[in-house]
């Protein structure tokens, strides 16, 4: 049976998406777990530096993904307590 147009039924549900990001003093807002290349530019340094001091145990990563070409995955939150960097953690609009 149909409904008619303008009647919401019981099964109609809105869908709400909504996200959290690393919000960084200075307004930067990153996803929660980020690439080499995304954290690179805020810290003024190469992708491959950063790469290399995930490597080397310098900046902790989560447990990579499988198949090759895996990049490393870090956590953000994490990254900022680690050089001192105010964030926040908030709803993306």
């Amino acid at each position: 049976m149909l409904s008619e147009p303008g009647l919401v039924t019981a099964l109609q549900v809105p869908i709400v998406t909504a996200s959290l990001v690393v919000r960084a003093i200075g307004g930067i807002e990153l996803p929660l777990v980020c690439s080499p290349s995304q954290v690179a530019p805020m810290l003024g340094r190469s992708d491959h530096s950063i790469r290399d001091d995930c490597v080397a145990g310098l900046i902790p990563t989560l447990q990579r993904a499988g198949g090759s070409g895996a990049h490393h995955r870090i956590a953000t939150a994490r990254l900022l307590d680690q050089i001192g960097i105010p964030y926040e953690i908030v709803s993306s609009e």
